[in-house]
């Protein structure tokens, strides 16, 4: 029974087992699951799921909350590219398909994390990028919600 009060939801920190118990208990499917994503944190299999389901998957914390920038192998890439490590990363996530949401305070940054849309990394250094997953958060590990 739905009162039609809400269009769509979204949620965070889903994993596979969490949309599993939403599905059980409600009708609504979420539109969105806003996910930790970063070179260290690639979830291939959870963003499968979603996109398998229509669900929307959104990466926070590109940058690993700067872990990420000072990486050699992003370093690396960076200059090869002529981008800053932060660029770097933030490409990598919107051209494994992720919509991506960087955050920054300083305006500076802000326009620098928007100037992403004119290069493309090559797919083998996607890649390399694809291949420093270790499973590491930055934020909060949600696996332990059961």
């Amino acid at each position: 029974f739905s009162l039609g009060l809400c269009k769509s939801i979204g949620v965070s920190n889903f994993l596979i087992s969490h949309l599993e118990q939403l599905k059980e208990d409600c009708v609504i499917t979420p539109h969105v699951n806003q996910v930790e994503y970063h070179p260290f944190q690639r979830p291939q299999e959870l963003v499968d799921y979603c996109r398998s389901r229509d669900i929307v998957f959104e990466g926070y914390c590109p940058l690993a909350k700067g872990e990420a920038l000072s990486h050699p192998t992003v370093i690396h890439l960076a200059k090869k590219y002529g981008r800053t490590p932060a660029q770097i990363c933030i490409r990598w996530s919107i051209q494994n398909g992720i919509v991506t949401i960087p955050k920054s305070t300083k305006a500076e940054r802000i326009e620098e994390n928007c100037k992403v849309f004119d290069f493309t990394i090559a797919e083998d250094d996607v890649e390399i990028l694809n291949g420093m997953h270790d499973g590491r958060h930055v934020s909060w590990d949600p696996s332990f919600i059961v």
